[in-house]
């Protein structure tokens, strides 16, 4: 359609628009606008007014947009419009629906929650009975913290004003209680303005009336974290503000857990908990800055951030919603929150404000809330990192068997046909999909393990992959060999075959029970020493292989992507793979 300088042109929801300057790959600056899900992008300086003004205007005449840039006369500027029409960021005025209206703002919305799964709230001393409930599998509370991850801990909890933690976003979702709650469409400008998922206004008048002092509390803490990691206090990288929120949830879910002085759930003081869920959101950004190459490429654990620069990542990359909501806070909470914990800013605001009774003695326990955070931000790392390797030896595995040498058996087609569909859902619904997207996230978990090492003092600091490098001894020499024979045996190069292929598999298989061994006697040792931190008793049965599966599980199909490989080389192949610790067996099972 051709645009004349009489017609009146749209921009839909125009709060919606973020309004960002970027550099570009050749370094130059560059103004984006992100309008829902386009992102307009404008790389000539000249044009950046226009670009400024254009997001100011929900409703404008064509040719006013002459007067917002110098050096474009009407044609050219007349070219720029009808490519945003083109592209549907604007909207000619004949084409609006009657009456161009940018919705309702602020009304009350039903709740976006389905029923409440639980009917009764549940604690964490009924562990054993909720892993075998929701996972089919029972496990020791002494295992919690390698199934549940430290940052989630706190979640089933109501504080005293009868809400739990974890609020719509309880883990595990089984868990989540009905709690009455008020949502609203959000009317704050920008990436959630007038969304079609609302926001938890009862949420945020309990923020409101806590957050002096949750940000009196957030500036201690800071300072507690600075006085660990010193390095902190020249430049804030991104790891450091992960492992910091990290340490914030951990200061509000220490007296939760600890044996000795425990706070009952429904007893934590409302400070507590929307410190925890402020700081939640911000943690869960600095997780997808780190791990989650959607939209943007990840960044690496050591690059300096400031608080702008994370709420400007947070509004064009949806860091600011949910699947049930958006965030509830006003932009200028955000800001605030952000500068106080990034950057130490408001002291002078919130240095000095009194604490309740109950959040003075939470951060009494500082020192010993940050040794659980810090070893159970060590224990994630390590638990999490059997994902790259199990999926890298699924991607592995295709590989082999699709370039199979010797005799195809009936056993090994439907093999290949699994591992062909296991490939594309690896490459098309994971985060694993690529052998780069692997390694990122293995360097990301090295970093976390090691940085926690040094916050914690430990004096011998071996690298997470040290630990954890795979490689074979002579006790792994007899399991191999059983292993062999069976693979020999399902593939049919027992008697004259060429054995290069199962050689290979063989490789590839050990490699991976090796490092999950490996990495089962680390998270082991650090699950002990949280025990012994907490005064809770140490589990009387090993962690296996399998019992990692537990935290998929505890999410029912919310999570699965790919089932756990010794499970599906049991049902596939017809042998058991048994991994602990200290035991690492491969048994001939009768083949159904």
């Amino acid at each position: 359609m051709r645009i004349e300088p009489h017609d009146q042109l749209l921009l839909p929801l125009n709060k919606r628009v973020v309004v960002q300057y970027a550099a570009g790959d050749d370094g130059a600056r560059e103004l984006h606008l992100y309008c829902g899900a386009k992102e307009v992008i404008f790389d000539e300086p000249e044009l950046f007014g226009f670009g400024e003004t254009l997001a100011k205007h929900a409703s404008f005449i064509a040719g006013s947009a002459v007067q917002w840039t110098v050096g474009y006369d009407w044609p050219q500027v007349r070219e720029l419009l009808e490519q945003l029409v083109g592209e549907g960021v604007l909207v000619h005025g004949a084409e609006a629906a009657d009456g161009f209206s940018s919705g309702p703002e602020g009304k009350d919305q039903p709740s976006p929650l389905p029923p409440a799964p639980s009917d009764r709230l549940r604690t964490w001393d009924e562990f054993e009975e909720i892993t075998r409930e929701i996972a089919g599998r029972p496990l020791e509370e002494g295992y919690l913290e390698l199934v549940v991850p430290v940052f989630r801990v706190a979640h089933i909890a109501l504080d005293q004003e009868g809400r739990q933690v974890g609020e719509a976003n309880v883990f595990p979702r089984p868990l989540r209680v009905d709690v009455p709650t008020r949502w609203r469409t959000c009317i704050y400008p920008g990436s959630r303005y007038l969304d079609d998922k609302p926001m938890n206004v009862s949420a945020l008048k309990a923020m409101r009336a806590h957050w002096n002092q949750a940000m009196g509390c957030l500036l201690r803490i800071r300072q507690a974290y600075l006085d660990r990691f010193p390095a902190a206090r020249a430049v804030m990288t991104l790891g450091d503000v992960e492992r910091l929120s990290t340490l914030v949830l951990a200061v509000a879910t220490y007296p939760l857990v600890k044996k000795e002085g425990r706070v009952p759930s429904g007893d934590l003081h409302p400070v507590l908990s929307a410190l925890f869920r402020v700081t939640d959101g911000l943690r869960m950004t600095t997780h997808q800055m780190l791990f989650l190459p959607v939209v943007e490429a990840t960044l690496s654990p050591d690059t300096p951030v400031t608080a702008a620069e994370i709420h400007a990542y947070a509004e064009r990359n949806y860091s600011l919603h949910s699947t049930q909501g958006v965030c509830a806070g006003p932009t200028a909470m955000i800001d605030q929150f952000l500068r106080v914990l990034v950057e130490g800013a408001e002291a002078e605001q919130f240095a000095g404000v009194a604490f309740a009774e109950p959040v003075q003695q939470a951060l009494d326990d500082m020192r010993p809330a940050f040794d659980y955070g810090l070893l159970g931000l060590q224990a994630f790392a390590t638990v999490f990192s059997m994902w790259p390797i199990m999926t890298r030896t699924y991607a592995r595995m295709a590989q082999l068997v699709e370039a199979w040498i010797g005799p195809r058996t009936e056993i090994l087609e439907k093999l290949d046909v699994y591992l062909r569909q296991k490939a594309e859902t690896l490459r098309n619904e994971t985060f694993h999909a690529t052998e780069e997207w692997r390694g990122n996230r293995e360097r990301v978990y090295a970093d976390i393990y090691e940085k926690c090492a040094a916050g914690l003092g430990d004096p011998v600091r071996q690298s997470l992959p040290g630990r954890v490098s795979g490689r074979l001894s002579e006790q792994h020499r007899a399991p191999a060999e059983v292993l062999r024979g069976i693979l020999q045996q399902r593939f049919g190069t027992e008697e004259g075959g060429d054995p290069s292929s199962v050689d290979w598999l063989v490789d590839t298989l050990m490699h991976f029970f090796v490092r999950t061994q490996q990495t089962l006697a680390l998270c082991t040792e650090t699950q002990h020493r949280i025990n012994a931190l907490l005064g809770r008793e140490q589990p009387k049965r090993p962690f296996s292989a399998t019992d990692v599966d537990i935290h998929v599980l505890l999410q029912a199909e919310e999570a699965r992507r790919l089932p756990h490989l010794l499970d599906e080389l049991e049902r596939l192949l017809g042998f058991r793979v048994t991994i602990t610790s200290d035991t690492l067996e491969v048994s001939n099972e009768i083949l159904a």
